[in-house]
């Protein structure tokens, strides 16, 4: 259990987490799309409710990872989480509410009325009143790959308040993370994110699956530079092996002369039914037969395949074939 100690409260908090939602930051690699999508099909296998988000646009070189089309560009609009009413203009720089003496709430007709209770001689005015939910209904959040929630881009900035109240799950290998999540994985001496995540899925208790350890193996590969990466060490090979042992796939590596060297992912699409019934056919060639007089079928060579100074052999022995012979020599041995 490499990242056990890491993990304690998570494993507590995702047994119950049905609402789960997987950021990850912009301009992400195949090694962070890989990492995002290993762990949502994960836990989309396991019955969660999850949702993947990068405001990236897919380009073509990542678009044969598996699950690539559940990427959305803006955050899910959920239900739930707790519902928080700001009232502006009312606090002090310390925090404290100098006019107001205490809250009391009772319902009535079906409404819930709130009831502040001003100290006698000041004015408890609030300037305006924003309604909002904390969390949005996520359970947990996973960020995956970026070194602060800003690096997250529009997915941050358009939606700050919904990452508030909410059990953050940060993982990353960069060693400028500022270590925001309530629950931090950083391990600076993996080689990438993909191994992280191979070693995080089997902490957590879950088995890999082909589709998912193929994943995981593109962002090996892209991330280490086919293992030229000076960071690829023993754990690495651990996890490729674990990977390939789950019926992962490696990607083919394009390194012909005048194209892009990289990884061609197209490797990874299964074969159609057609392609699977293709069997290669063995025709046996034909043999030439000629008959005797006498019925008998004999196969004759072709001139072409006699040996060079061999002539054909008459059916009809010479007439002194079968008469004794004797052998004289000039001297004995």
């Amino acid at each position: 259990m490499k990242y056990d100690s890491q993990i304690t409260e998570l494993k507590n908090l995702l047994p119950t987490a049905k609402n789960i939602l997987i950021a990850l930051p912009a301009n992400a690699n195949i090694d962070k799309l890989s990492a995002g999508l290993a762990l949502f099909l994960i836990l989309e296998a396991a019955g969660k409710e999850i949702s993947i988000v990068c405001e990236d646009t897919i380009r073509v070189g990542q678009s044969y990872l598996f699950g690539i089309d559940h990427v959305q560009k803006t955050l899910p609009s959920t239900e739930g989480g707790n519902l928080t009413i700001s009232l502006e203009g009312v606090a002090s720089s310390d925090g404290t509410i100098p006019a107001l003496e205490k809250l009391d709430w009772f319902a009535q007709d079906n409404n819930l009325n709130l009831v502040f209770h001003v100290l006698s001689g000041q004015t408890f005015q609030p300037t305006k009143i924003v309604p909002h939910y904390q969390g949005s209904g996520f359970n947990l959040v996973f960020v995956i790959g970026a070194a602060n929630l800003d690096s997250l881009g529009s997915i941050y900035r358009q939606n700050q308040q919904k990452f508030s109240g909410v059990h953050i799950v940060n993982i990353d290998t960069q060693s400028a993370n500022t270590g925001f999540g309530q629950t931090n994985v950083l391990d600076t001496n993996a080689s990438c994110l993909a191994e992280v995540m191979a070693n995080l899925i089997a902490d957590l208790g879950y088995s890999l699956d082909a589709d998912t350890a193929s994943n995981l193996l593109a962002g090996v590969f892209e991330s280490t530079t086919n293992l030229t990466n000076p960071q690829v060490n023993a754990d690495t090979y651990m996890v490729m092996a674990n990977l390939l042992r789950a019926g992962g796939k490696k990607p083919s590596v394009i390194n012909q002369p005048g194209e892009k060297r990289g990884l061609d992912l197209s490797s990874l699409i299964p074969p159609s039914p057609q392609e699977a019934q293709v069997v290669d056919e063995f025709v046996t060639p034909s043999v030439t037969q000629t008959s005797s007089a006498t019925g008998n079928d004999q196969i004759q060579p072709s001139p072409e395949e006699r040996p060079a100074g061999e002539r054909v052999v008459s059916e009809t022995p010479e007439p002194d074939w079968l008469t004794p012979k004797i052998f004289k020599g000039s001297s004995l041995g």
